[in-house]
């Protein structure tokens, strides 16, 4: 569940809710869809103690190695979008406070569509809903004055995935060391192969202790991508404590889509920190 606005960035790297001054509550934060299961709902809530208005549609976007996302105009080699196999309903609402909206999403997969994995991304928009109500930018007011009103538009990309056939994957961690130029932040480097994306958590446990020191939920490296360097910024307390020690770092499956893998661990590594 996603508490909205929160850093696109965070969509791909956490699945916690998030702190945020406005109060859009969003579930899932992921959806995949096969042939069997062709629809889902997201359920949208506004926590808020203001009326909102959400515009919803779908577009393509691309996974860099850092796990950043960027608008994908066309697929590369090995990329397949889903676009063009994806139904959803409604295309915009508005919500008054305490208010609740289930949005239904369904899928088109022929029975000629060939095998693999196909995604794109829903991006929810907000803006007050008094934006296109009021006075516009540049428009004279009732005094001959211009009246410009600045309208904070946030957005949200939710991955929407559709797996046709028997597909599987596997992932390897090569490395993991502190940043040469952020040493606040760990670098975990991750390798996948096979004809799906992964899932997971990334935990930190100290070599000897059973509880992990530092958990990072919701980490995908989505298809075409062989490989994902996975960015941790760790607090000063986590820093200290992980300092000078051996630490187990595990990269465990939470893809619900994937039954045979969950809690599976996908890859491990054991580091001097």
């Amino acid at each position: 569940m996603i508490r909205f606005p929160v850093l696109a960035a965070a969509v791909a790297a956490l699945a916690a809710p998030v702190p945020a001054a406005a109060e859009l509550l969003v579930a899932p934060t992921r959806v995949v869809l096969t042939p069997d299961a062709r629809s889902s709902e997201l359920v949208l809530v506004n926590k808020g103690a203001e009326t909102a208005a959400f515009r919803i549609a779908i577009e393509n976007r691309r996974m860099r190695e850092d796990g950043s996302l960027e608008e994908a105009a066309t697929p590369q080699p090995g990329e397949a979008f889903a676009d063009d196999k994806l139904r959803y309903s409604p295309r915009q609402l508005v919500l008054e406070p305490g208010a609740r909206q289930v949005v239904r999403i369904m899928a088109s997969a022929p029975g000629t569509l060939a095998p693999g994995e196909y995604r794109s991304h829903l991006r929810l928009m907000s803006a007050p809903v008094s934006a296109g109500t009021t006075q516009l930018a540049g428009e004279a007011g009732s005094d001959n004055s211009l009246s410009i009103e600045l309208v904070a538009v946030r957005s949200i990309t939710i991955p929407v995935i559709l797996r046709v056939g028997s597909l599987d994957a596997s992932v390897t961690m090569d490395t993991a060391a502190m940043a040469e130029d952020a040493p606040e932040q760990l670098v975990v480097h991750l390798t996948r192969s096979g004809t799906r994306s992964t899932y997971g958590d990334v935990s930190l446990t100290v070599e000897g202790e059973k509880e992990p020191a530092w958990l990072v939920r919701g980490v995908a490296i989505y298809t075409p991508n062989t490989a994902r360097d996975v960015i941790l910024p760790l607090p000063p307390e986590v820093r200290a404590r992980l300092k000078g020690q051996r630490v187990r770092i595990d990269y465990v499956s939470t893809d619900a889509a994937a039954p045979a893998d969950a809690g599976k661990r996908l890859a491990s590594l054991t580091a001097a920190l």
